[in-house]
């Protein structure tokens, strides 16, 4: 068979069209969206968006660690253990005692967080030994130990001289 091109089919809406050659540009232009006067029609930009880059969830690294700067230890990180044995402060005569039990429920006053007992019961003593030693003063002779037993939600301290309680305090 020779290479005989296959007629178009019949379209019956092709076929309503006049067929004068220029009305095919008449049928685009009257869809056309006419340029305003002056201005040359200026041809549809092609956005292309490049994609970023999809950030790793994990990365791993193989080798050595970064070396840290001559001069500058790395922060000593504070011992957070329970604390064994009690903690004493001499005020006034007086030998004010916290055991243990009384320095893990000063944990729970705001401030104390990421501190040791040690340094939470200081930090007590600190700011609270005048004010245990002068509330005891006319009731106590000194010198004599007391245990400083602490009700945190309360916020108040009571010395305990043996086994009575001798003194409150609020704090």
């Amino acid at each position: 068979m020779p290479d005989d091109p296959l007629p178009p089919p019949e379209d019956p809406v092709l076929d309503a069209l006049p067929e004068d050659e220029h009305a095919e540009d008449e049928l685009e232009a009257a869809d056309a969206v006419p340029a305003p006067v002056g201005e040359a029609k200026a041809e549809p930009e092609i956005e292309t968006e490049s994609e970023p880059e999809p950030v790793p969830i994990a990365e791993t690294r193989t080798g050595t660690l970064p070396e840290v700067p001559r001069g500058t230890a790395p922060k000593r990180r504070p011992d957070l253990a329970d604390r064994r044995e009690p903690l004493y402060r001499e005020c006034r005569g007086y030998r004010l005692r916290l055991d243990p039990p009384d320095l893990a429920r000063l944990r729970e006053l705001p401030g104390s967080r990421g501190k040791s007992d040690t340094e939470i019961g200081e930090a007590f003593f600190d700011g609270q030994a005048e004010r245990l030693a002068a509330s005891i003063v006319d009731d106590v002779p000194s010198p004599n130990e007391l245990r400083v037993v602490v009700d945190p939600y309360s916020r108040q301290a009571f010395l305990a001289l043996e086994n009575r309680i001798r003194g409150i305090l609020s704090f």
